[in-house]
């Protein structure tokens, strides 16, 4: 009898390791950040910190405009953290990927780029401004990858600053994406869901920062206290 409950028991505790919610290891993957790549995050965070800007050029751009300066404003947050994470990591990290079935850092930040010009065209464009799609062809240094999406970031919003609040509000097709489906409704929520794929991307490659020894720049620049190795 004592037998048959001690491997009951091993059973479980085997079970329990290895199915999917199980017992799970709380091991770090990697080890916590030191003092130094800490201030230097906070460092580069504020070097490349455009939010003071972004806040200044809507405000002149959008003067009157409370619908087109909503959708800015949710556009800049994350757009501001995806730059100021290209620019964080070295070059050296942008071929990183956590694991063998991801996309590299690169490629991460060239995805951001590319879904930018998707879903800011998804509802139109004004009268008189001329539509603009990603072209990536070669895009693979540091140097071009936060150019591409320096430009479609500025894209985007160059064609906010041309669309009347009346525009944006008027209804269009196809918009949203795969994940949350495809639904008629107002052309500024293009530019919303813009804004709301560029935070899935920063979420994405916050791990991608953390694993190479850089606080990322929401953190870094809001000087959050974060543990240290020692």
């Amino acid at each position: 009898m004592k037998i048959i409950l001690l491997r009951t028991i091993l059973l479980v505790a085997i079970l329990g390791a290895a199915w999917p919610g199980g017992a799970q290891t709380t091991a770090p993957l990697v080890a916590a950040l030191t003092p130094e790549q800490i201030q230097a995050s906070q460092a580069l965070a504020a070097k490349f910190d455009r939010l003071a800007a972004m806040n200044e050029a809507r405000a002149a751009t959008f003067k009157d405009r409370p619908l087109g300066a909503l959708a800015q404003k949710t556009f800049d947050a994350f757009a501001n953290f995806l730059i100021a994470s290209a620019r964080m990591m070295p070059e050296s990290g942008y071929a990183f990927r956590p694991t063998p079935d991801v996309r590299n850092f690169g490629e991460q930040i060239n995805h951001a780029t590319a879904t930018n010009y998707s879903f800011c065209n998804q509802g139109g464009v004004p009268p008189g401004f001329e539509r603009r799609t990603a072209n990536l062809k070669g895009v693979t240094s540091q140097e071009a990858i936060v150019k591409a999406l320096e430009e479609s970031i500025a894209y985007c919003s160059s064609l906010l600053a041309a669309a009347p609040d009346a525009w944006l509000m008027e209804p269009a097709s196809n918009l949203g994406g795969t994940g949350s489906g495809l639904f008629s409704g107002m052309r500024v929520y293009a530019f919303i869901y813009a804004g709301v794929h560029s935070a899935e991307d920063y979420g994405t490659i916050t791990t991608y920062l953390r694993m190479q020894g850089i606080v990322p720049p929401s953190t870094a620049i809001a000087r959050v206290p974060v543990k240290t190795g020692k």
